[in-house]
């Protein structure tokens, strides 16, 4: 062997001891090292370096009523269709379409013609059966008159009473008159046009009372009894309470609801009838927590529900009922009475988990 490569391989096997040398050997201090960094991957230090914070607000229960909630829309609780009780031309009108009308005013005159004769000559006839009938008792009486006759002569004049009352009537009946407080809503004829007996005159309506009527669900029908306090809110803004006075007993068969009906006694000034109305029908009174949406989850089953901080700081899921909503949020239950919700970061945490609760600002 020549003494190149001689003092090649020294210089090999000297390269390859000092590597063994890192590889396996080490100072007290770089030991110390390795030890500190084993010692920061503990579970416990580990747990405290990647504990999320979220936000928590702490929340009571209140009470609150749970309620069935149905569109409806608002109806007169009375609504008639004039017509003309004997025909003739209209001579005057009284009353305009719109207007307030109250019991027994005049809307619209008919001319009378000739039912004044007809009442003379009917009043004449009554006179004559009168005297008739007075002689024949007193013939009868005296025995000069059969008893057949004087009770012809009665029905005589009980015949003649009743022409008078029908002329009475038809002379009545010329004056069309507000039958209930109400508003005019339509009116159909104008001064010259001629009226058929039992043709048509106009629509009034009476608002002194309200009816908010609306469809309940099957499966609510059974909460819902005569009597009880309800409430509508109109598409107008107003707000009215009244009293269910009205529940089907029979379902549409299309839609397998029922009918309901709530007066209301006192109306505002100015309800438009026919609008829409939300109604509120109270059921049962509870304790349940008012929050926002935002901070439902879902659980690992799909059912919804809200995540909470125990004392131990560690999240806790609570599946939730919606009881009813409304413009501040929504009212649930299955929530303990005294709790801290999670507000901010519920979608970043599990049940289970370790967290660093932050109080809600807005709390």
């Amino acid at each position: 062997m020549n003494r190149s490569i001689f003092i090649a391989l020294l210089v090999i096997v000297a390269v390859g001891l000092w590597m063994a040398s890192g590889q396996f050997g080490g100072s007290p201090a770089s030991d110390s090292a390795n030890q500190d960094t084993t010692a920061q991957a503990t579970p416990a230090n580990r747990e405290t370096v990647v504990a999320m914070k979220v936000q928590v607000r702490r929340q009571q229960a209140q009470n609150t009523t749970r309620e069935i909630v149905i569109q409806g829309q608002v109806e007169p609780l009375r609504m008639l269709h004039l017509r003309a009780e004997t025909a003739g031309s209209v001579v005057s009108k009284s009353a305009r379409k719109g207007q307030k009308l109250g019991t027994g005013e005049l809307i619209l005159q008919l001319a009378i013609d000739g039912r004044e004769a007809d009442l003379a000559v009917a009043r004449a006839n009554q006179v004559q059966s009168e005297n008739e009938f007075q002689a024949a008792r007193k013939l009868q009486k005296q025995g000069l008159q059969s008893q057949f006759i004087l009770e012809s002569a009665a029905a005589k004049l009980e015949a003649a009473k009743a022409q008078v009352m029908a002329a009475s009537l038809e002379i009545d009946n010329t004056s069309v008159l507000a039958p209930f407080d109400g508003v005019l809503e339509d009116l159909q004829v104008e001064v010259g046009d001629f009226i058929d007996r039992g043709g048509d005159i106009g629509t009034l309506v009476d608002h002194t009372k309200l009816l908010i009527t609306g469809e309940i669900p099957q499966q609510n029908i059974a909460d819902v009894q005569l009597g009880q306090q309800a409430t509508a809110t109109l598409i107008t803004g107003d707000q009215v309470t009244g009293e269910v006075r009205y529940v089907s007993s029979m379902a549409d068969t299309a839609t397998r609801s029922f009918r309901v009906e709530i007066l209301v006694d006192e109306p505002p000034e100015r309800v438009m009838t026919g609008v829409s109305a939300e109604i509120r029908i109270p059921t049962e009174q509870l304790r349940a927590h008012l929050i926002s949406p935002a901070i439902l989850a879902l659980g690992n089953a799909g059912e919804l529900g809200v995540k909470a901080v125990d004392d131990d700081n560690k999240v806790t899921f609570f599946p939730v009922e919606v009881v009813k909503t409304e413009s501040q949020g929504a009212w649930v239950t299955g929530i303990p009475d005294d709790v801290n919700l999670i507000t901010l970061g519920q979608g970043f945490v599990n049940a289970g988990e370790l967290v660093q609760p932050v109080a809600d600002p807005d709390s």
